[in-house]
C-alpha cells in the first residue's frame, strides 16, 4: 500500500523507553527468563503456540458464546475472527481501562499493536491468530479514566457521585458535557470524523462499558478485533475454581513468594499482593475482600490487578499479551501462580509506542544536528553538555584556563610537603579543596557558555518539550484525536501495516514524507 505518511522504527532495545526490568525481559538470559520468555523472536512464538495445545475445548465454547452474546451485529471481519476462534485459532490480547474518548494515544496504539502482532504471528507460524481487546470494565478508578486532551484543551467528565466499576456508570451526563465542550474546541474534518461516533456512543448506550464497546468496534471495523468483557456471568461462573482457591489465599501465597524472589534479584514489586486479591462488587461498589466469603456469587467477584491476568489466561489461548512496561512488570510476579493454574503464561510483549514528529520537532532536531534516538536516551541537560563539548575551542579554552591553577596547586603542594612532611595530610586536603574550587569555576563557565549558545539551547528545549510535553512522553499526554488532527487523517491502517512485525519499538510518524 502507498503510504500518506513516513514511519521510522526506533527499536526498544536501542532507546531509553523501557525500564531496567523491561530491558532484561527483552534481552533474555537473565533471572527473568525463569518466569517469562524473551518475546521478540519467532522461536518464542512457536514455543508458546505449542504450549496452548492443551487449551480446553469447553472453555473455548464458553468464550465463543460470551463473545457472540456481548457483540451484536457482527461485522464481516468480526464474524470471520469469531469463526476462526471457534475453529481453533489462538489469540493475541491487549486490554485497557475505559478511558473517555480513548484518553491518551497509547489506548489506540495498544489495540493496533495487538492487531498487527496477530497478523505477524499468524504469517510467521502459518496458523490462525485473532486479536482480542479486553475491556477493564470493573476498574473503579474514575479519576484515571475521566479526562483526555486535545492540544491545549482538556476535557474532564464531572461526575461527583461516581463509584464502583466504571463500566456500569451511565453516560448521559458524559454525552452532554462532551458535546458542550466540543462546541468550544477547534476541530478539523478528520478529528470530527473520529470523535463523533464516540460522542454518539455515549449518547446512545446505557453505560460506559456498552459505549466503549460500541465506539471501539466502530473505529476498529475491518481489523478483525474481538472485544471481550470479563465481567460476564458465564465467564465468571466458569472461573469459579479460581475464585474459590484465592478465597483460601492459594494464589496470594504463590504471588507473594514470586514477588519476594524478584525483589531478591534486584527488581521491585510493581503491585503489592494482598491476602485475598479479589474485590466484592455487591452494593454497586467495589470493595476489597478482607475476609474470605465463599457465599459471594461468582458474578460479583472481581479480580484485582494481580488476579486479572490469571482470569484472562484461564479463558483465552493467548500467544502474547501486549502491554506497557508497568503492566508487564506485575505479570512477572505471577510465574508460580501460572504453574499452579496449569495454564502457560503468554509472551509478555512490550507494546509499540507512537511518537509524532511534528514540524517543530523536525526543525529543532535539524538545528541541533541530533538524531531523535538521542532525545530518547539522554536528558536535555546531557544533550546541552554534549553540544557545548563539541566545540573544541571551548574545550581548549577550559584546559588553558585550568592548567595554570592546577600547576600552581601542584607546585605549592609539593613544596609544602618537602618543607613539612608531617603536614602531608593537611596539604592533600587543601589540594582537594582547591581542585573543587576549580571545578566550580568550570561549572560557572559552562553556564556562561550555555548563555552564549542561546539559540542551540532553545532548540534543545524545543525538541525535548515536543517529545516530553510537560515532562511526559508524548503518547502519554496527547490523544489519538491529536494525532489525527496533526496528520489530517486517521493512520490506523498504515500503523497496522508497519507494525506487523515480531519486533517492537517507538514508531515515529510524520506527515512529511
Amino acid at each position: 500500500m502507498t503510504s500518506q505518511f513516513s514511519y521510522t522504527l526506533l527499536p526498544h532495545e536501542e532507546t531509553g523507553v523501557p525500564s531496567k526490568v523491561m530491558k532484561d525481559l527483552l534481552a533474555g538470559e537473565t533471572f527473568l527468563e525463569s518466569i517469562a520468555t524473551a518475546p521478540y523472536h519467532v522461536a518464542s512464538f512457536e514455543l508458546h503456540a505449542q504450549a496452548q495445545k492443551h487449551y480446553s475445548l469447553e472453555t473455548r465454547e464458553i468464550v465463543v458464546n460470551a463473545l457472540r452474546n456481548q457483540n451484536f451485529n457482527l461485522s464481516s471481519s468480526e464474524a470471520d475472527s469469531l469463526e476462526s476462534f471457534r475453529n481453533g485459532a489462538l489469540t493475541i490480547t491487549t486490554g485497557h481501562q475505559l478511558m473517555v474518548c480513548g484518553g491518551t494515544v497509547f489506548f489506540e496504539a495498544k489495540i493496533l499493536g495487538a492487531v498487527a502482532l496477530a497478523k505477524a504471528s499468524s504469517r510467521e507460524l502459518g496458523i490462525d491468530v485473532v486479536p482480542v481487546f479486553w475491556m477493564a470494565t470493573e476498574d473503579h478508578d474514575f479519576e484515571e479514566i475521566s479526562s483526555f486532551s486535545l492540544g491545549e484543551y482538556t476535557f474532564t467528565w464531572e461526575h461527583p457521585e461516581a463509584k464502583g466499576p466504571v463500566g456500569e456508570l451511565p453516560t448521559d451526563s458524559l454525552a452532554d458535557q462532551l458535546e458542550t465542550w466540543l462546541d468550544q474546541v477547534p476541530l478539523n474534518e478528520a478529528q470530527k470524523k473520529l470523535i463523533q461516533p464516540r460522542l454518539q456512543a455515549y449518547r446512545e448506550c446505557k453505560n460506559l462499558a456498552a459505549a466503549t464497546r460500541q465506539w471501539v468496534r466502530q473505529w476498529a471495523e475491518g481489523l478483525g478485533l474481538l472485544v471481550l468483557d470479563g465481567h460476564d456471568r458465564s465467564l465468571k461462573s466458569h472461573a469459579a475454581p479460581l475464585w474459590s482457591e484465592e478465597m483460601d489465599g492459594t494464589y496470594s501465597k504463590l504471588i507473594h513468594s514470586q514477588t519476594q524472589d524478584l525483589v531478591a534479584h534486584g527488581y521491585k514489586a510493581q503491585v503489592h499482593p494482598r491476602e485475598i486479591n479479589l474485590f466484592d462488587l455487591r452494593d454497586k461498589d467495589r470493595k476489597r475482600f478482607e475476609l474470605a466469603d465463599k457465599e459471594c456469587p461468582d458474578y460479583f467477584i472481581s479480580p484485582n490487578a494481580l488476579m486479572r491476568p490469571l482470569y484472562q489466561e484461564f479463558l483465552l489461548p493467548n500467544l502474547a499479551y501486549v502491554g506497557g512496561g508497568g503492566e508487564l512488570a506485575y505479570w512477572l510476579q505471577l510465574g508460580e501462580a501460572f504453574k499452579h493454574l496449569g495454564r502457560p503464561m503468554p509472551l509478555l510483549y512490550l507494546r509499540d509506542s507512537l511518537l509524532l514528529k511534528s514540524t517543530k520537532l523536525a526543525r529543532a532536531l535539524e538545528k541541533i544536528e541530533m538524531p531523535l534516538a538521542a532525545v530518547l536516551t539522554q536528558s536535555s541537560e546531557d544533550a546541552k553538555r554534549h553540544i557545548i563539548n563539541q566545540d573544541h575551542s571551548l574545550q581548549a579554552e577550559g584546559e588553558a584556563l585550568q592548567q595554570p591553577l592546577v600547576s600552581a596547586v601542584d607546585q605549592w603542594n609539593t613544596a609544602l610537603q618537602a618543607a613539612y612532611p608531617e603536614l602531608k595530610q593537611h596539604a592533600e586536603a587543601l589540594r582537594v579543596k582547591m581542585m573543587n574550587l576549580a571545578q566550580r569555576t568550570a561549572e560557572t563557565r559552562y553556564r556562561a557558555q550555555k548563555r552564549r549558545h542561546e539559540e542551540l539551547m532553545a532548540a534543545i528545549d524545543a525538541a525535548y518539550s515536543a517529545v516530553y510535553p510537560e515532562g511526559k512522553f508524548w503518547e502519554r499526554k496527547a490523544s489519538y484525536v491529536d494525532l489525527v488532527g496533526s496528520l489530517g487523517a486517521d493512520p490506523r491502517n498504515e500503523i497496522v501495516e508497519n507494525m506487523s512485525t515480531i519486533k517492537a519499538g517507538t514508531w515515529v510518524l510524520s506527515s512529511e514524507k
